[in-house]
């Protein structure tokens, strides 16, 4: 394997790069197959890494893997917890933390339509590992995903209009699905029909929204504690 080149791409259809000690640890622990791991200092030097990421690199580990097959709905329906659904997050940040709120508040996996690969270093660190944790799986069409979940999942939608609950009177759900929209315009008519429950955090000092990341560990976890 060219790992140099691996390195130089970062991200490609079939392998990405994981970063730093923790999330190397945890991708080990994981199924994932592990092309290559390489220490700074034993297999590269700092300065190597830092110009064929294209940036300055001060961790000291990394792991080139492939990625895994793409689940499909049917591995989410028997699995216990919230599923979560981000049609479209921009930010990997927000997709890294995101993944890890879903982890840590006994979500079950992640669907994902349009916006930043979660295989993305910065989403993977941001997930401190926890991607490899958690099915998630980024649907070629989110509609007709959404269509077939409600068969199995109550969908929950964030949204800020009138239709909306506060998030403390939205009912006892057996199997919820979370929407969170976009960082910038939220969930849109289309999405927000396919719902079968709109909710919203009340807000205090005028203040109109959390950042997404933000809010997904508080609905996690209002959701978690009203699961049967």
């Amino acid at each position: 394997m060219d790992w140099k080149t691996h390195l130089k791409n970062r991200e490609t259809s079939t392998h990405f790069i994981v970063e730093g000690q923790l999330p190397v640890s945890r991708l080990k622990e994981s199924s994932y197959f592990i092309e290559k791991e390489l220490h700074i200092g034993t297999d590269l030097t700092r300065a190597e890494a830092s110009t064929l990421l294209g940036f300055h690199f001060h961790r000291g580990h990394l792991a080139i893997a492939r990625k895994p097959a793409n689940p499909t709905l049917h591995d989410f329906v028997k699995r216990t917890g919230t599923l979560v659904i981000l049609p479209e997050i921009a930010d990997p940040g927000n997709l890294g933390t995101i993944i890890r709120n879903t982890a840590a508040l006994g979500g079950c996996g992640v669907i994902l339509g349009k916006g930043a690969s979660p295989y993305n270093a910065k989403a993977i660190r941001a997930s401190a590992g926890n991607l490899f944790r958690l099915p998630v799986r980024q649907s070629p069409d989110i509609l007709h995903d959404l269509q077939e979940l409600r068969k199995t999942h109550t969908l929950i939608g964030t949204s800020l209009s009138q239709d909306s609950l506060p998030l403390e009177q939205v009912p006892h759900i057996t199997q919820p699905a979370l929407l969170l929209g976009p960082e910038d315009f939220g969930l849109g008519p289309e999405l927000e029909s396919h719902c079968h429950h709109l909710s919203h955090l009340p807000m205090s000092n005028a203040v109109d929204s959390l950042n997404v990341a933000s809010a997904s560990a508080i609905f996690l976890h209002h959701l978690q504690t009203k699961l049967p």
